[in-house]
């Protein structure tokens, strides 16, 4: 078995990838879980030894056992996701999935692959200070963008912007195919 410096890192990093695949913040997760999020933050850290009570209402949480918390898993040679395979995200005015998310650096970067429908509009809500859409046209054309800022884009341009405000998407003259790099910055402060 794994020392325990081992187990508290593997404990830190399954949570944070956990909390990443189902779209949780630490607020989110402590309220589903009852931690308390000063306690989910250091969890993360690995700056804590987190009782039994702790692991067990994490891991129910997530519909996980608690030995898969603390164990620290293989890392794949390649992550490989097929369509269908990722978290969906279809509402009335798109069909598509995340493909994967996962936190890097400072934040959490988050691809989708999305099907805008014709004749739908959709107005997505800020994602938070400092996000930002990368937007890269697989086929047709769309308007999208910031409200009052949007532009037409269609086959192979790619657009960025913040979206930090609501912003719309409207696909142009039949469906629009596109990939969408979300990145997410995280506080770099925590405060109890």
């Amino acid at each position: 078995m794994a020392d325990m410096s081992g187990q508290l890192e593997a404990l830190a990093d399954n949570i944070r990838q956990l909390r990443a695949t189902h779209g949780l913040s630490l607020s989110q997760l402590g309220e589903r879980s009852g931690i308390a999020k000063a306690t989910l933050f250091k969890i993360e850290q690995a700056r804590t030894n987190p009782t039994l009570d702790t692991l067990t209402s994490i891991a129910r949480t997530f519909d996980v056992k608690v030995t898969d918390l603390l164990t620290m898993a293989p890392k794949p040679v390649l992550d490989v996701v097929h369509p269908g395979e990722g978290r969906e995200l279809t509402d009335d005015a798109s069909v598509g999935e995340v493909l994967r998310s996962q936190v890097v650096g400072a934040g959490t970067l988050e691809i989708h692959r999305q099907v805008f429908l014709p004749g739908r509009t959709l107005v997505s809500a800020s994602h938070g200070e400092g996000t930002r859409e990368h937007v890269l046209v697989h086929s047709g054309a769309i308007e999208l963008g910031p409200v009052g800022h949007e532009v037409r884009v269609s086959t192979g341009d790619y657009v960025t912007y913040l979206a930090d405000s609501p912003h719309r998407w409207a696909a142009v003259d039949g469906e629009a195919h596109v990939w969408i790099v979300h990145t997410y910055p995280r506080p770099t402060t925590f405060y109890e």
